[in-house]
This record gives structure tokens, sequence and C-alpha cells, in this order.
């Protein structure tokens, strides 16, 4: 039997770089990738830090892009040789969501490197990636322009969820968007609402490393252990409040920053993952402010060739968001890092 290098999770705080089976093609629209690139992301830190259960010995990872090896016989889109990326989630392109342009609620939607519960589909840190109904999940890196792997690497996850937060709400262009968060996603969110017309973002972080790459995206900067991010976002806009707030983090105190920002008719989006049953809201500043709030899994699969276009036409560059580049074998001191916040976005290389 084949085997590869992987990051294998093996419980809280402790992943390891192993050599386990490298996957096979089974099933006609499968695609066997051999990855070029993997990346570590804030969803991952879930298990790492001991906040969501995942199986001894799975495979992490979500964000990855690479190289087409072999397909099976119902792949139309690809052909072998040919560079991907790909989407964090397999969805079935059957169901009743996935027909209505929502394969983000496939009734059988699965996510790459987050155990059994979330599909059993073993994850992108490894030198192989099985990809299931490849003609749905990945995209061709468009050969022209002079798009690097970097350039791209974030299409499938990252990017493309903060694309989603912003065009899922009404945000108009000139619009005032708040940004509770500077991690990836949030730094993604603020590129993403520049992109799509915003006339003034508010970004919203503590991490003066994260508010200072926020600014030269465009942002306005704000520490809240400094000054008051209401008052900023009051004074910006004659006391009306921000148009879209975003909650970036996912965590109830992000959440809870959210609504003193927010005008009435406003909109709350929160892409951040929540993995906790519940969490206390203003229901009657909620109520009394006709705030509407969306949620959810970004629908990767409908905007990803929108956001190619963004990075291809220079209003996008994502790969500015990369602090470490490390081989596959640190991928453990690049978790180390990541949840340390002494990094911002790692990207592995499983060559090395």
């Amino acid at each position: 039997m084949a085997t590869m290098q992987a990051l294998t999770f093996h419980g809280a705080r402790d992943v390891r770089v192993e050599e386990v089976p490298r996957p096979e093609i089974t099933e006609s629209g499968d695609v066997l990738l051999r990855v070029d690139r993997a990346a570590i992301c804030g969803t991952d830190l879930h298990p790492y830090s001991g906040r969501m259960e995942l199986e001894d010995g799975f495979v992490l990872g979500h964000e990855y892009l690479g190289t087409i090896e072999a397909k099976g016989g119902g792949v139309t889109e690809f052909e072998e040789g040919e560079r991907v990326v790909g989407s964090f989630f397999v969805a079935c392109g059957k169901c009743w969501f996935c027909r209505r342009g929502m394969p983000m609620k496939c009734m059988a939607i699965r996510v790459f490197g987050m155990g059994f519960a979330m599909g059993d589909l073993p994850g992108a840190q490894a030198q192989y990636l099985l990809v299931p109904q490849a003609d749905l999940t990945l995209r061709k890196i468009p050969e022209n322009g002079g798009l690097g792997d970097e350039d791209v690497l974030f299409v499938g996850d990252i990017l493309t969820t903060g694309y989603d937060a912003v065009r899922k709400t009404d945000m108009r262009p000139g619009d005032v968007v708040a940004v509770i968060g500077c991690g990836p996603v949030g730094l993604c969110t603020v590129m993403a609402a520049r992109a799509l017309g915003a006339g003034i973002v508010v970004a919203v972080d503590m991490v003066p490393e994260r508010l200072k790459l926020a600014e030269s995206l465009g942002a306005t900067a704000v520490n809240p252990q400094e000054t008051d991010p209401t008052d900023v976002v009051l004074d910006l806009t004659d006391w009306r409040g921000a148009d879209v707030v975003v909650d970036a983090v996912g965590n109830e105190r992000a959440l809870a920053a959210c609504f003193p920002l927010v005008r009435m008719g406003g909109t709350i989006s929160l892409p951040g993952m929540y993995v906790e049953d519940a969490a206390q809201m203003p229901i009657g500043d909620i109520w009394l402010k006709n705030i509407t709030i969306t949620a959810g899994v970004a629908n990767i699969q409908g905007h990803m060739d929108e956001v190619l276009e963004l990075i291809r036409d220079g209003r996008i560059d994502p790969k500015v968001i990369i602090s470490h580049r490390l081989a596959l074998s640190e991928a453990p001191k690049g978790y180390e890092m990541f949840e340390a916040k002494e990094a911002l976005k790692v990207v592995l290389d499983p060559s090395g």
C-alpha cells in the first residue's frame, strides 16, 4: 500500500506528522490531488485547542491547492496535470439545497479534515488529498494573469468566506462596514468589503500588527483597549452607526461587540464558526433597531469564480496576510505559533 506524510490529530495541542496510507480513487467523481500548498485555518484551532472533539489519528486541514494526479471516469471538468484550488467542503450537487444554489446547506455536506461528525473526509495538510465531487468542488487556477499559488490558495475558504460575509448583506457602494477581529477571516473581509465598494471600513482588534495590516488595506484601525470602537463608528457616520457589522471571530464577546456598532435597520453578519449551542443576544435591541442577522457557512462554490476574477483584476491581494511559510514537517510548530497569535497565517509546503 502506498503511503504519504500527513499531519494527524492526537488530542488537544498534540498534532504529529506521520506516515499514513495514501488515498485512492473509489468513486467516478473523485480526483486524487497532489497537494502543492496547504494552510492552517482558524477553524483547525477548534480541535487543536480542545473546543471540538476529533478522532485520534485523523488527518487535518481544509485549505489547499494542487495538481491533479489522477481522476475518476465521471470527472469532466478537469484533466490530469491541471492545477486547481478547492472548496473546504464537498456538496452532493443533487439535493434540494444544492439545486437551489445553496451547496453550503447540502444534506450530505462533508468538510475536509474535521472528523467523522463532518463527513469523515481526511484533510489537506498532507502530500495527497482525495477530492470527491471534483467537478463541483474544484476550480482551475487561471493560467494567464501571472497568478502564483499564494494569490489563490485562500479562494477555497477564508477569502471567499470574507467575501460571502459582505455579499450576503444588503451593503451598497459607499456604505460603512465594521469588522470585529483582524485575524485571517477578518482581514479577508476587509479586502472584500473594499472590493465590493464600501466607503469606509472600520477594523477592530487588539493585536497591533494585525491593525497595522488592516490599515494598509484601507481600513480605519481601532484598538478597543485604547479607543472605544462605538465612538469611532458613530463619529464617522453622523451618529447613525455602521450599515454592516461583521463578527469575524466567532465568540460571544465579539458578537456582543457588534450590537453597539450597527445602525437601525443594519445587518450583522456572522461568518465566524460557533461551536457553542447557545449565545446571549440583546433581543430587545435587535427588535427595536430592526437588526438583520445573517450567519452560517459561506457559499464557497457559488462565489469562487467571482473571487478568482477579483484577484486576477488586482482588486484583492490575499497573500499579504501570510506571515509564515513552513514545510509540512514543521506544521506542529505552525499550530503552536498560530494559537499563540505569533503567526497571522501559516502556509505549508507538503513537499518538505
